[in-house]
């Protein structure tokens, strides 16, 4: 399996921090594509962790905590968010971008709502690929519950990124990455502690460098 971690705070990465990542043993990064600058992936940012020999992988989030936020209107949006935001960033095409849903959604209702928000997302990604040729995969974030809904009910989902959190010890068997620890100390060896999330990998996550 390979070893990863995410992080929100675009600070973390630093030539120093990135390099003791590596020297950790860590291949990939998950980074945000989102509407808030702090936490936002930078094209210098992933020049910076491609230079350190390791890979990112970019997940949207915009809230996604609520299922108010999950319509087929706003899943489209985002869609064209991540777009315009990946190709600032010199993300290659047919690399995913994972959309997150970041909360227990495991009730019909809700389940039917991350469904109407991934038709909108699928949407955008596929008028982008008319107009243009080529675009970027997409992939979705969440639960053992969400993951397989959308798996199930969403043609097209290329990539799964499932959450331990809100799981209840299910493993989706289909998933490519796990995130199975969250809000965690990482010890460098250059001396800095930073707040990340843990992941695992088969090698499918979808990694990509710049």
């Amino acid at each position: 399996m390979a070893k990863g971690i995410d992080y929100a705070g675009k600070n973390n990465s630093t030539k120093s921090n990135l390099e003791a990542i590596k020297r950790a043993g860590y291949s990939y990064i998950g980074r945000y594509y989102g509407e808030s600058n702090w936490k936002k992936l930078t094209r210098e940012e992933a020049k910076l962790i491609s230079k350190a020999g390791l890979y990112i992988v970019a997940v949207y989030q915009n809230g996604g905590r609520d299922k108010g936020e999950f319509t087929y209107a706003n899943g489209k949006h985002a869609c064209e968010s991540a777009i315009e935001q990946a190709e600032s960033v010199g993300q290659p095409y047919n690399t995913p971008i994972y959309f997150a849903v970041d909360f227990e959604a495991d009730s019909k209702s809700e389940l039917e709502a991350v469904k109407d928000y991934f038709r909108g997302v699928k949407s955008a990604m596929e008028k982008y690929e008319r107009m243009n040729g080529d675009a970027f995969k997409v992939g979705c974030y969440g639960s053992y519950y969400v993951v397989k809904h959308i798996d199930d009910e969403v043609p097209g989902i290329s990539y799964f990124w499932q959450c331990k959190a809100w799981s209840k010890g299910k493993d989706y068997k289909y998933r490519d990455l796990y995130q199975y620890a969250i809000d965690k100390d990482l010890k460098l060896d250059n001396g800095n502690t930073i707040l990340v999330d843990f992941n695992e990998s088969d090698g499918s996550a979808g990694g990509f460098q710049v």
